[in-house]
């Protein structure tokens, strides 16, 4: 995996392995390693301005078929969507890589979910409460958009004690966050959000610049705002790393 500026780098804090992309759907390579080199599908918490759950290369499909005949539209959207993932090898990772240029950055999960990546997820997001057959959405309220304090998780009822058991992946896009404040969490006041990134395999983190920039509500640039996150998890996993050794 390349360590470039571009998809996917990693920053190592710790014992932590923090994997940054600029386009979400990249995640999904990471994910994949972690699944290659473990053979362990995990659970996802992922906590995004955007639900990112849609159906796999849907978007890629739907044009595809309303190109063909729109009044087949549905049963070609289907037959285009299962021969794409009929391409793909869960433990080729060349071949996940193939097709991302056929992936949006909202369709990673559920792809992920069809590859056996993952075994559930939970989706943290500021957009839509969606119930689908698999995962669970969280929506956030409008006063907390950005929060990572104990209140929110509170607020949207995430079933702690339930994911507290599970082997997670914890994914972040960065659009979520509205203002350098959201940064500014007392992490003796807010436990939660310091228990999901102990909990973590790996963390992934998505920079989404088009989308932070639009929703972004200060003078507020997504070079500084991966500064304070990397910022922020540096803080919690040093004195988690603290704590080990001291125990």
């Amino acid at each position: 995996m390349s360590n470039s500026n571009l998809n996917p780098r990693c920053v190592r804090v710790g014992s932590k392995d923090i994997w940054i992309v600029d386009d979400h759907q990249y995640v999904l390579l990471i994910w994949g390693t972690l699944f290659q080199n473990r053979k362990q599908r995990r659970v996802l918490v992922s906590i995004d301005y955007h639900p990112d759950t849609n159906p796999p290369f849907w978007l890629w499909a739907y044009q595809k078929a309303m190109a063909i005949d729109p009044d087949r539209e549905a049963d070609l959207v289907e037959k285009f969507q299962k021969r794409m993932l009929a391409s793909l090898d869960p433990l080729d990772l060349n071949s996940v890589r193939m097709s991302m240029g056929q992936m949006r950055n909202d369709e990673h999960i559920n792809t992920a979910m069809e590859l056996g990546y993952l075994s559930d997820y939970h989706m943290i997001n500021c957009m839509e409460k969606h119930v689908y057959l698999r995962g669970s959405h969280y929506l956030v309220p409008e006063n907390q958009f950005g929060s990572l304090e104990d209140a929110m998780f509170q607020s949207i009822e995430l079933p702690l004690e339930k994911i507290s058991t599970e082997d997670l992946i914890l994914d972040i896009d960065l659009d979520y966050f509205l203002r350098p404040e959201n940064f500014e969490l007392d992490l003796d006041q807010n436990s939660i959000f310091a228990d999901l990134v102990k909990q973590a395999q790996i963390i992934t983190v998505a920079r989404s610049k088009t989308y932070f920039d639009f929703l972004r509500a200060d003078e507020f640039t997504i070079q500084k705002c991966e500064e304070k996150l990397i910022g922020l998890l540096e803080k919690i996993i040093y004195k988690l790393d603290d704590q080990k050794m001291t125990s």
